[in-house]
């Protein structure tokens, strides 16, 4: 880039969670350390979070060169986002790096907007650095380490040590207590540093020693257990109806510490503050997705995202909770004949 050149803007956006988090330090890492993408020079930066709800806002905020989106499942919130940013920014090069099974089949809707779709099964952190690899980017040990506790903590295997898998999660929590986009960039910083740095980037309001983290844990527990007494069995999933009982972020969490109570397969529905309705299925051997997939099928559940073994869908509007539970029943059926199982 010549003397007096404007540096190329470069905007990342990535998903709240853990894998989010890792990937957009990658990317963060490659521009501002390596210099190799998305622009194969000098650029200039900007990190924030997203999910798929609210993304439309996050992109209205102006055009960048180049546009990197991370981790977030396709919805059709999402496909309209991308479509009024295009419209409104023509010269810039998106870049779309996924892993869910909603992007993948939306890769069609996606390249149709101009936009350059990385997607496959692999965590999307796993994803980007593989992508980067091939770039001639050297990824410093440290934050090789945060890919691969990413990749346990989403299932794979490996010789990860713990310690870094415990802190892999402990950002997952972080970012389902506080939401917030200072915490998350704070975050992404952090991981991307060549440096070791000895804790992790401080929690805004966070009691000492780790007691709010503590207390916000409790509480799932304890609202977990009241959850899982009331709950029934619907086919092979126990669905828990928490609309009037759970509130707040954190419902993964919830549904996975029912999870271990009942030990089977949990659907739980909650409400967000929106009024939208979201069922997350939760389960150990591939059943979130299968069932997911087939409420979708029926259209009981439309915006479908996640992975084998955590799935989230939001009930249509016209969805009872009725229709659901008589859906659950007959969507277990299907997955286990799908699968060969006896009923």
């Amino acid at each position: 880039m010549s003397r007096g050149a404007r540096r190329p803007e470069v905007m990342v956006v990535g998903d709240w969670d853990a894998d989010g988090v890792v990937a957009s330090a990658l990317v963060y890492y490659a521009q501002r350390n390596a210099h190799k993408f998305p622009f194969r020079g000098e650029a200039n930066v900007n990190i924030a979070p997203s999910g798929p709800r609210g993304i439309g806002k996050r992109l209205s905020g102006g055009c960048w060169d180049y546009l990197v989106v991370l981790d977030i499942p396709v919805t059709e919130e999402v496909i309209e986002a991308l479509s009024a940013y295009r419209a409104r920014c023509k010269n810039s090069t998106i870049i779309y790096v996924d892993h869910h099974d909603s992007t993948r089949g939306s890769s069609k809707k996606l390249e149709a907007l101009g936009v350059l779709v990385v997607a496959g099964r692999e965590p999307t952190s796993m994803l980007v650095k593989r992508m980067l690899e091939n770039m001639g980017v050297k990824l410093h040990p440290r934050l090789q380490g945060f890919v691969d506790a990413v990749g346990v903590l989403e299932g794979a295997r490996g010789g990860v040590e713990r310690s870094q898998v415990d802190v892999v999660a402990g950002i997952s929590k972080a970012m389902n207590r506080a939401r917030d986009e200072e915490v998350w960039r704070r975050y992404v910083l952090w991981v991307s540093e060549v440096l070791p740095q000895p804790q992790p980037p401080p929690i805004p309001g966070a009691g000492v020693g780790g007691e709010e983290v503590e207390e916000s844990d409790k509480e799932i527990r304890n609202a977990a257990m009241e959850l899982a007494m009331s709950a029934s069995t619907i086919g092979m999933v126990v669905f828990v109806d928490a609309r009037r009982k759970w509130k707040r972020p954190g419902a993964s969490a919830l549904a996975a510490q029912i999870q271990r109570i009942v030990k089977r397969p949990v659907a739980l529905l909650i409400e967000r503050e929106d009024g939208a309705r979201v069922l997350v299925i939760r389960s150990s051997k591939g059943e979130a997705k299968a069932l997911m997939e087939e409420l979708n099928s029926m259209g009981i559940v439309e915006d479908v995202g996640g992975h084998e073994n955590v799935a989230t869908g939001r009930l249509a509007e016209e969805t009872t909770v009725k229709r659901l539970v008589e859906a659950l029943h007959r969507a277990s059926i299907a997955v286990i004949v799908k699968r060969g199982r006896k009923v």
